[in-house]
């Protein structure tokens, strides 16, 4: 075990241990063996917690030495505990709660969109509640294992696997940010390996189907909204987030279109302009449009915490009442993973996509019908432009 010796030639306590060969070495611990105050029993107290200082640093070599400290948290503890003990400024490194919490503020304020901070706090939130009690230790002390660890339940809740990629992707983001910053030294979340993802692929809706889902919202739940959110996802492309969350200022019946910005795009402000296709504007016309612009088309689906989660489980109602074949298969290999619906609402989407491309609509003007429009490059986007669209629009019934 580690001792002290003292020698007449120096103020020093010095440190006597062995390394991992069995040599003998002897070490200055620059922690001073008899400190000065004018008082004798204070300087005798000083003294008694010196040569205890001095005796915790012989023993933080001799396990340097033997090579115990295999861990580079092991190294930086240990190197910060000898700084403190020699008379340095304490330094208390941030636990992982804090770390967690200081990159969600930080997030927030580089203006990054409400849904993507949803899932950054969501992500913290249960990745701190896997920690447990660890979540107190320092931010450093996460290691690959609790990463793999947290990864390997989401799968035994039954996520997709492609839902678990996005959450250890978004994972790795404050440890490399941390690693950059100088106060992290390794991110343990880029050690892990992500699960294979299976991709789901979406179906198309045929027109007969469409038709058959506007029969079924008669006497259905909230039936007039979701015939309102049907006419908004399949004429204009829109997820189901945009469809629900529309404004009646969004609506332009002089100009026949419908000017929004899609969720998703939010933070880049991209916004799209979508043409009237007659049967929609139809639609639009026998509704009752409030005083306020601000006012929503589908008040009742979107209000409410976890609308948007009651929402896609009721549309999945409303497919099954107009009796459309809806294929579900597993989001992970073999019998992991959820039941995933091919047919969500997602699908109307993909329905406006391929029956335009069917009635030999260029992909060029599809890609404008889908949102992928900004509006500085699209600053001479005219009336003549609009028209053309509606003609390309209304190719499809």
């Amino acid at each position: 075990m580690a001792s002290l010796s003292s020698s007449k030639k120096s103020r020093y306590w010095h440190a006597v241990f062995r390394d991992g060969t069995g040599r003998q070495i002897r070490r200055s611990t620059q922690i001073e063996k008899y400190p000065t105050h004018e008082d004798a029993r204070e300087r005798s107290r000083l003294a008694t917690e010196a040569r205890r200082k001095a005796q915790l640093v012989a023993e933080a070599f001799e396990r340097a030495s033997r090579g115990e400290l295999k861990r580079e948290t092991d190294i930086r503890d240990t190197l910060l505990a000898l700084v403190e003990m020699a008379g340095g400024p304490r330094v208390r490194p941030q636990s992982a709660d804090e770390f967690f919490t200081a990159w969600v503020e930080d997030s927030e304020r580089t203006g990054k969109t409400e849904t993507t901070m949803k899932r950054y706090r969501q992500v913290r939130r249960e990745f701190l509640a896997y920690l447990g009690d660890k979540a107190k230790a320092p931010a450093e002390h996460v290691t690959p294992d609790d990463v793999q660890g947290f990864i390997r339940t989401l799968a035994d809740k039954g996520l997709a696997s492609k839902s678990i990629a996005n959450t250890l992707k978004i994972l790795r983001v404050p440890f490399a940010e941390g690693c950059r910053m100088g106060k992290l030294t390794f991110n343990p979340a880029a050690a892990v390996k992500p699960p294979s993802v299976v991709s789901v692929e979406r179906q198309a809706f045929t027109p007969g189907e469409i038709t058959a889902m506007f029969a079924a919202c008669e006497g259905f739940e909230n039936g007039d909204e979701w015939r309102t959110a049907i006419h908004l996802g399949y004429y204009c492309g829109m997820r189901l987030g945009d469809a629900t969350g529309l404004t009646w200022g969004a609506v332009d019946f002089t100009r026949k279109a419908i000017v929004f910005t899609p969720e998703k795009t939010r933070n880049r402000a991209r916004t799209v302009e979508i043409p009237l296709h007659p049967k929609l504007e139809a639609h639009l016309l026998t509704l009752k449009a409030p005083d306020d612009p601000a006012a929503l088309l589908t008040p009742a689906l979107s209000s409410g915490a976890g609308a948007r989660q009651r929402a896609s489980k009721a549309f999945g109602f409303l497919v099954n009442a107009a009796g459309v074949d809806n294929e579900r298969k597993r989001s992970q290999k073999g019998t992991g993973g959820r039941s995933v619906s091919t047919k969500s609402f997602h699908a109307l989407r993909h329905s406006l996509t391929s029956h335009l491309a069917a009635a030999g609509v260029s992909p060029e003007i599809r890609m404008k019908f889908t949102g992928h429009t900004d509006t500085r490059t699209h600053a001479g986007y005219t009336h003549h432009e609009l028209a053309s669209l509606r003609a390309e629009l209304e190719k499809i019934q």
